[in-house]
C-alpha cells in the first residue's frame, strides 16, 4: 500500500504520519495561488513560505515526499497570455526551490508546460481531470503523467479497475484511488463545484464568498434520500483487499482542510484495514457538516440539520457486500431499478439513533438556489 495524505501543515501531523510506513506522500498548497487549486481557499490553512519549506523538510526527514496541488479546473483563458505563462514557469521554479517533489495537475496545458520545462518532476493527474475511461488514461500517460488519480465514480467499476491495473503495470504508471471523498455518485454539480473551488483559491479570483454552494445542492440530494450516502464511491478500510488483489496499491486520503486528529484517525483506519464506528467519521461528508452549518448561519431551512444526525455503522455492512459491484455494472443500470444500495442503506444508516427506512422517509426539500447570494461575505 502507498498512501497519499492531505496535509494541514501542522508539523505534529508529520510526527504522527511517520509512524505509518504506508504513507509515502503528503499533498497540499498555499491558500491562494497563481492558478488556483482543488479546495476553496477559505477552507485550507494559511501557511507562510518559511513554514511551507520547513514542513516539507520535516516530511523529507521521514522519507515522505510532498506533492503540490496545482489542480485548478480552469485558468480563465489565461493560457493565451504569454506573460502569464512565463509567470507560471517562474512559480514552478519557486516551488521546486521550496522543496516540492512533484505536482498534482488537472489541466493538460499545465501538464505539458511542466513536463517540457521539468522533465524529471513527478506529475500526478488530478481527480479534477475526471478520468474515467482507459483511453483518457492512455492520453494522460502520453502527456507525461507518472500517476493518474481516477474520478471517484470509478471506484466500484471493477471491470475498469482490472484493466487499469494491467495498464498501470504495463506502462509503469501508478493508478491512484481516492478513499474517503463523499461526492454523490453521478453528481450533476461536480464540474460546477470544481470550478468554484478553483476560482475561489485563485489569486485575483473569487474572493468574497465563504461557502461553496454546490455542496448545498449535493446535501439536498442526501437529505431527500439518505441512501445516496451508500451510493457514494468511498472505500471502506475493510474493502481495500478487493483493490489490492487486482494490483491497485496507491490510495489517497483526502482531508487537507481537516484537523490533525481527524487525518490521523483516517490514516490509522485505512492502514489497519478496519474501522469500528461511524464511517462518516473518516469520510469527508461536507453535506452534514459544512452545508448544515452554512444553512444555519443564514437562517435557512431547518430540515438540513438532520444531516448532522446521520451515522453509518461500519460494522453492519454485509461481509461481501462489495462483491455485488464486481458482478454488476452501475454505469449501465438505473439505481431506481436496481435498489441494491437502498437495501444496504437500511442495514447501516441510522438517523437520530433510529434505523433508516426508505419507505418511511418523506423529506422533499427543493433545491434552495435562491439562497446562493447569501454565501457572499457582504450578504451573510
Amino acid at each position: 500500500m502507498k498512501l497519499v495524505v492531505g496535509t494541514n501543515f501542522d508539523d505534529s501531523l508529520i510526527e504522527e504520519l511517520k509512524k505509518f510506513p504506508e504513507v509515502k506522500y503528503i499533498f497540499g498548497s498555499f491558500r491562494k495561488t497563481l492558478t488556483g487549486h482543488g479546495r476553496a481557499g477559505f477552507i485550507v490553512p494559511e501557511v507562510t513560505e518559511e513554514d511551507f519549506k520547513s514542513h516539507i523538510e520535516l516530511a523529507h526527514s521521514h522519507n515522505i515526499k510532498f506533492l503540490y496541488t496545482m489542480n485548478t479546473a480552469t485558468l480563465l483563458g489565461r493560457e493565451y497570455d504569454s506573460k502569464f505563462v512565463n509567470i507560471l514557469i517562474r512559480e514552478v521554479d519557486k516551488l521546486i526551490n521550496l522543496g516540492i517533489d512533484g505536482l498534482i495537475i488537472s489541466l493538460p496545458f499545465i501538464i505539458r508546460l511542466v513536463r517540457s520545462e521539468y522533465p524529471n518532476l513527478e506529475i500526478s493527474v488530478s481527480s479534477y481531470s475526471r478520468v474515467h475511461i482507459i483511453r483518457e488514461v492512455e492520453e494522460y500517460i502520453g502527456l507525461g503523467a507518472n500517476t493518474i488519480i481516477m474520478h471517484e465514480d470509478v471506484n466500484r467499476n471493477f471491470k475498469l479497475l482490472n484493466e487499469l491495473a494491467k495498464i498501470s503495470k504495463r506502462k509503469n504508471v501508478d493508478v491512484e484511488l481516492i478513499l474517503n471523498n463523499s461526492c454523490l455518485y453521478g453528481c450533476p454539480f461536480r464540474l460546477t463545484h470544481d470550478e468554484i473551488s478553483s476560482i475561489s483559491s485563485m489569486a485575483n479570483g473569487l474572493d468574497d464568498i465563504w461557502f461553496e454552494y454546490p455542496i448545498l445542492l449535493c446535501a439536498t440530494d442526501v437529505l431527500n434520500d439518505p441512501a445516496n450516502i451508500v451510493r457514494m464511491r468511498w472505500i471502506r478500510p475493510e474493502d481495500l483487499k478487493y483493490y489490492e488483489s487486482i494490483g491497485i496499491e496507491r490510495f489517497k486520503i483526502a482531508g487537507r482542510n481537516k484537523r490533525t486528529d481527524w487525518i490521523v484517525k483516517a490514516v490509522k483506519a485505512y492502514t489497519s484495514r478496519r474501522y469500528d464506528g461511524n464511517l462518516l467519521d473518516i469520510v469527508s461528508y461536507p453535506q452534514g457538516r459544512a452545508a448544515a452549518k452554512a444553512i444555519e448561519k443564514i437562517n435557512g431551512p431547518e430540515t438540513y440539520s438532520v444531516l448532522r444526525d446521520i451515522s453509518v455503522d461500519n460494522s453492519k455492512f454485509p461481509e461481501k457486500w462489495l462483491e455485488f459491484f464486481i458482478h454488476n455494472d452501475c454505469d449501465t443500470r438505473s439505481c431506481e431499478d436496481c435498489r441494491y444500495c437502498d437495501i444496504v442503506a437500511e442495514k447501516v444508516i441510522r438517523i437520530n439513533n433510529t434505523q433508516f427506512k426508505r419507505d418511511k422517509w418523506n423529506v422533499k426539500q427543493q433545491y434552495p438556489i435562491h439562497l446562493i447570494p447569501k454565501f457572499r461575505t457582504n450578504s451573510a
